[in-house]
């Protein structure tokens, strides 16, 4: 059977390192690849809205307009309290696959990023077997394809990437899971192609994802918890992970027998410079926010002291603040127990946004709890905040800390969703890990990248790209440019589908591109 075109993702999979290690030998299959496809370099949000990434690529939309920049905790419109997107408020019919779908051609889907599956498409969906970002729940469409999956391949060996221990057994068991995991999602792909007849097939591996926020220390010497006295297979981990990914790309495309692959690079890693963990405390000191991380930290230490003399109930709320403020540090150094958005005494908090730090007023009209009037007075704020910010000093070079702050009203005009933050700060990643800062206003803040409930060592890069290669078209020496928004509608012209009104990105391929047959096989990789 083949597949008319295969879409391959690779979330959060470094292209920089990909290419350097084809070179190299040690990826063959992606060589192979490489060779034979035409590139583009393709902006993103990453600087931006980091976390919308994969709903920029599945869509063709941005995440501007439709507010789904950080899935996991998310402040909506109206509401008080941050909390993860449910799978309702996401419109399945938006995806690429889903529009193709519904226009008749014949689709499967597997593990698409913070996608959920659209009803009554036909075809195979599989969601988040294996994934990083396991954002809704391990399911298909038809439900019956995964109890099938299970019965004969089991679930992903990693459930979670950050549990691990630490450990050198530890670290050897997530990298041994991890290419089990390529390896096992390779298999069932390639059952899947040879039993179907297919327009478009889409797989996304995340073992990249997982492996580069875990073994990016044991990988790369810059790192400061880099040891070089790590056992040899665990300092070469990372490109482990890599070459089980490269196998079942072989694998994969070989099944297939596509007439057209699209490699997509979502975004890639590099160190973790961070920097966004800094701004609970900094708007704490500049009286915005409702507490201090200190504050609250220096109580929990009182309180613990004298917690045998106190009621039962107080005691319990105690050792559930602790415990609570241990398993999410974020939430706790913003300040309070609750939400900063609970409290009328909040002008200002933060919401995540990955990479990037994100601060949103506490408006009157739009927070429930909203104090800080809209129009001059929320200007003057944003405006008195980017100073500030623009002010913090990394102490041990005096050079500023924050790369820029904007604004989303100016960024993205107007007409933006109003979910999305009000300040946006970027902050740079040339200066090291990012865990103190100094200004007249807020004197000294330390706040540690390393959690213990994430301990990742990698962060990631807007390094996006795109490869296509199908029998006719030319391979080019020379880097296109385009946009993640583009993938979507790319697929759709490569299927002749037409796209919907309204995406944000174009075609950068066509089948008027191509010379000679389409429906030809690719030549197998290595």
């Amino acid at each position: 059977m083949t597949a008319r075109v295969v879409v391959l993702g690779f979330d959060a999979c470094e292209v920089t390192l990909v290419e350097r290690w084809c070179d190299e030998g040690l990826l063959p299959n992606f060589a192979c690849l490489r060779e034979r496809s035409r590139a583009w370099d393709l902006a993103s949000p990453m600087a931006t809205l980091p976390g919308a990434i994969w709903p920029e690529i599945n869509t063709g939309r941005g995440a501007a307009r439709d507010g789904h920049f950080y899935v996991p905790n998310r402040l909506r419109t109206g509401e008080a309290r941050l909390r993860a997107t449910r799978a309702d408020e996401i419109d399945a019919e938006l995806y690429y696959w889903t529009i193709a779908g519904r226009a008749g051609r014949r689709i499967a889907v597997i593990d698409p990023v913070q996608a959920v599956p659209a009803r009554d498409l036909g075809g195979v969906q599989l969601f988040e077997w294996g994934l990083h970002d396991r954002a809704f729940d391990v399911q298909s469409e038809p439900p019956a394809y995964l109890e099938a999956l299970r019965a004969r391949h089991g679930d992903h060996p990693v459930g979670s990437c950050d549990r691990h221990g630490e450990s050198v057994a530890g670290y050897r068991a997530l990298r041994d899971g991890l290419v089990r995991g390529a390896a096992t999602k390779a298999a069932f792909a390639s059952e899947l192609l040879r039993a179907e007849s297919l327009d478009l097939f889409s797989i996304t591996f995340s073992e990249s994802h997982c492996a580069g926020h875990q073994f990016w220390h044991l990988h790369d010497a810059r790192h400061p918890w880099h040891a070089r006295s790590a056992p040899a297979d665990l300092r070469n981990a990372l490109l482990d992970v890599y070459r089980a990914i490269d196998a079942a790309v072989g694998q994969v495309v070989d099944a297939a027998e596509a007439a057209t692959v699209l490699a997509v690079f979502s975004h890639g890693m590099d160190l973790y410079f961070d920097g966004p963990q800094l701004l609970p405390e900094v708007l704490a000191r500049l009286g915005y926010a409702s507490g201090s991380a200190r504050g609250l930290a220096r109580a929990l230490r009182v309180a613990k002291r004298y917690v045998t003399y106190l009621p039962r109930p107080v005691k319990a709320v105690i050792k559930g603040a602790t415990r609570l403020r241990a398993l999410h540090a974020p939430i706790a150094s913003a300040g309070c127990l609750v939400d900063p958005f609970e409290s009328p005494h909040t002008r200002a908090g933060i919401v995540y946004n990955n990479r990037c730090g994100a601060i949103r007023l506490n408006l009157a009209g739009r927070e429930p709890h909203g104090c800080v009037a809209p129009g001059a007075e929320a200007s003057r704020i944003l405006d008195e905040l980017a100073r500030e910010l623009a002010a913090l000093r990394d102490p041990a070079s005096g050079e500023p800390i924050v790369a820029e702050t904007f604004t989303s009203a100016a960024r993205f005009g107007p007409d933006h969703h109003p979910d999305l933050p009000d300040l946006i700060v970027v902050f740079r990643t040339d200066l090291d890990l990012i865990e103190t800062c100094e200004s007249p206003a807020v004197g000294r803040v330390h706040v540690p990248v390393y959690h213990p409930h994430a301990p990742r060592t990698g962060d990631h890069t807007p390094h996006s790209r795109l490869w296509a290669s199908g029998a006719g078209l030319a391979a080019n020496g020379t880097m296109g440019q385009g946009h993640v928004c583009d993938i979507a509608p790319t697929v759709l012209a490569l299927l002749d589908v037409a796209a919907p009104a309204g995406l944000d990105g174009r075609a950068l391929l066509d089948r008027t591109q191509f010379r000679g047959a389409p429906a030809m096989a690719a030549a197998p990789l290595a």
